[in-house]
């Protein structure tokens, strides 16, 4: 077959066999009006399905390219004048002209790159084997001189002067298909031999090959068991768990980690830099460099590292606290990457800090008041013996209010360590104090002057203050470790019955309460009546002494949650310090003005976070305040 760029991607093609020069006819006499320069304004003539029509098609040789079934009717027409110029091999052409005997045709010498007919034989794609059979034939015939023989005697150059077309055709085409059988012969014996060797080491190859795919099949089974397990534990995990290389990019990465950096799949995180991506700036908003990165540290420095405190990015630009563990990954003594596990400590942290805040809070109040108490105790009348009695046993009290106080510090970092000694040592000095103060008033009354009975008031009024201020701070603290106890709870006949609760029917008809319908909500039945009482509380304290005792209480529902508000017309605050109001022993007022302990408003704010709400206030003084919290709707 004659080989063409066309048919190669059909077939596997040999060594050519036979090459046949092509060449360019004209009608004689024209040849000064044809060149290279201008065949691209001439007519050219091929035969239809010839390697000539694929050779001046792919090289573009002119535009005005005819195509006929055979050579004859070709030449025929170009004897005629009809084209310019014919195409075909060089023997090919020759042979037609004296088959038909036509005498005003000639061939031109015109340049024409590479326009020649291989004739090969053609495999089906893909068959190397076969392939290689015809080359070896093939070369076997060139190596003995057996080919170049056949192509002089039948190929020459005088082949046009010694015989006829129509012989020669005869001859090149028995030539050719002795040499067909001689080279096929040859490519069958090969091939026989070849067969018996190749048979038997293939099986051996088959058996070993069926031994070794065995131990593959089970070693891979193995591995992709190893695989799932060691992929459901990261995954069962709720530390973000990474991998990354020398690099610094993710290899792996687990569902925790994606997670805890809001991605979703891990073609988002796999192959990026994990430092740019979620840890490339520090706490204060720096550039927070690669070279002096910790997880950079243990894969320099070949050691783990554990850091707590540092920043990490999520994808949305939001940031959160982290604690996390880098290892070294080593393999064959080399390390590779490095291993890491991290989670989010921004609640642990912030309860810290709340919990510190309360501890230093608490500090001060105690401190204040202890030292209220010993003011109030030295001013005694020292001279009387009745108060000198009770000088003595006030600073023995004193001293163990001290030790309390030491004992609290040493357990306020748990909360229930914390309550316990607030509910059982700070109230039994307390109730000492006070009882003793009660028996000074009725057993030494007449002993005692004016001043000395207003001091022993005053020990009395503070230690009942004190007692109420223990009282909400526990009140407080079971907000944090109570469970909450969700239930439907009606707010309105709630709000209505804790109204009536915290008034007389004197004072009822001097408030005018206005409740607009309120819906039920799902919530802790216990926490929520606290909120109404304080803020109930607080709107009919703080409008006591206003001309318009106003309480308006309603209810808005939105899109996520519900609107609750609490009017009143009464003091109101500064707006300036309206940040202060929800803070532990934050008054805005002082004590001989209303009464109270600064507790009530924070044990609104942390019941209402604990359900997922908020809460907040705004008022003007002497305009009143309203005091708004939100509950989810679910």
């Amino acid at each position: 077959m004659g080989r063409t760029p066309e048919r190669e991607s059909l077939y596997d093609f040999s060594m050519p066999y036979l090459t046949l020069q092509g060449a360019a006819f004209i009608r004689k006499g024209s040849a000064s009006d044809i060149s290279t320069a201008n065949l691209n304004t001439k007519e050219i003539v091929v035969m239809k399905g010839d390697n000539a029509e694929e050779y001046a098609r792919r090289h573009h040789l002119s535009p005005y390219i005819f195509t006929y079934n055979t050579l004859q009717e070709a030449f025929l027409r170009l004897a005629e004048g009809q084209h310019d110029v014919l195409l075909v091999q060089q023997v090919t052409g020759l042979n037609v002209i004296r088959e038909l005997g036509i005498n005003n045709i000639e061939t031109l010498n015109l340049s024409l790159p590479n326009f020649q007919q291989d004739y090969c034989f053609a495999v089906q794609k893909g068959n190397a084997s076969l392939l290689t059979k015809f080359n070896e034939g093939l070369s076997i015939v060139i190596a003995n001189d057996s080919y170049k023989t056949i192509q002089s005697k039948w190929f020459g150059p005088d082949i046009l002067g010694r015989t006829t077309s129509r012989e020669a055709l005869e001859n090149f085409v028995l030539y050719l298909i002795i040499l067909i059988l001689i080279l096929v012969g040859i490519w069958i014996y090969t091939l026989r031999r070849q067969i018996r060797k190749r048979t038997k080491r293939l099986k051996r190859e088959v058996q070993d090959h069926r031994q070794t795919l065995f131990l593959l099949e089970r070693q891979k089974n193995h591995l992709l068991q190893s695989e799932q397990q060691v992929r459901l534990l990261l995954n069962s995990t709720a530390e973000g768990i990474y991998g990354i290389d020398l690099k610094g990019n993710c290899t792996f990465i687990n569902q925790s980690a994606l997670k805890l950096l809001g991605f979703i799949s891990p073609d988002e995180v796999l192959g990026q830099n994990m430092h740019l991506l979620m840890h490339h700036t520090h706490n204060d908003g720096s550039n927070y460099s690669i070279e002096t990165c910790k997880i950079h540290e243990a894969i320099q420095q070949s050691k783990g590292t554990f850091v707590e405190g540092e920043m990490f990015w999520r994808s949305d630009g939001t940031s959160f606290l982290s604690e996390y563990y880098a290892y070294p990954v080593i393999k064959s003594g080399q390390i590779t990457g490095s291993v890491i596990s991290f989670r989010d400590i921004t609640r642990r942290h912030m309860a810290q800090q709340e919990l510190m805040n309360l501890k230093n809070d608490l500090e001060l109040k105690v401190a204040e008041r202890t030292a209220e108490l010993e003011e109030k105790i030295e001013s005694l009348n020292k001279n009387q013996r009745a108060m000198l009695f009770l000088v003595g046993d006030l600073n023995a009290i004193s001293a163990e209010l001290k030790e309390e106080r030491k004992k609290l510090e040493l357990s306020n970092h748990e909360l229930e360590a914390f309550t316990y000694s607030v509910s059982h040592d700070l109230r039994a000095p307390l109730r000492a104090i006070n009882g003793y103060a009660e028996f000074l008033i009725h057993d030494y009354a007449p002993l005692l002057d004016d001043e000395g009975k207003r001091f022993i008031h005053v020990i009395r009024s503070n230690t009942l203050k004190m007692e109420q201020l223990i009282t909400d701070l526990l009140r407080l603290s079971r907000v944090f470790k109570t469970n909450l106890t969700l239930m439907p709870v009606d707010m309105g006949e709630m709000a209505r019955s804790i109204f009536i609760g915290l008034t007389d029917s004197i004072h009822q008809k001097s408030y005018k309460f206005v409740l607009h319908p309120l819906p039920k909500v799902l919530c802790d039945g216990g926490l929520i009546k606290q909120v109404w009482q304080n803020l109930i509380g607080n709107a009919i304290k703080y409008s006591a002494k206003s001309p318009v005792k106003e309480i308006e209480i309603g209810a808005e529902e939105r899109e996520s949650d519900l609107l609750f508000f609490v009017k009143d017309k009464g003091a109101g605050f500064n707006s300036a310090y309206k940040k202060k109001l929800f803070g532990v022993f934050q008054r805005l007022h002082r004590d001989d003005e209303f009464e109270g302990t600064g507790v009530g408003l924070a044990t609104v704010q942390r019941i209402i976070r604990r359900h997922g709400g908020q809460v907040w206030a705004e008022g003007e003084v002497g305009q009143g305040a309203t005091f708004y919290f939100t509950l989810p709707k679910q």
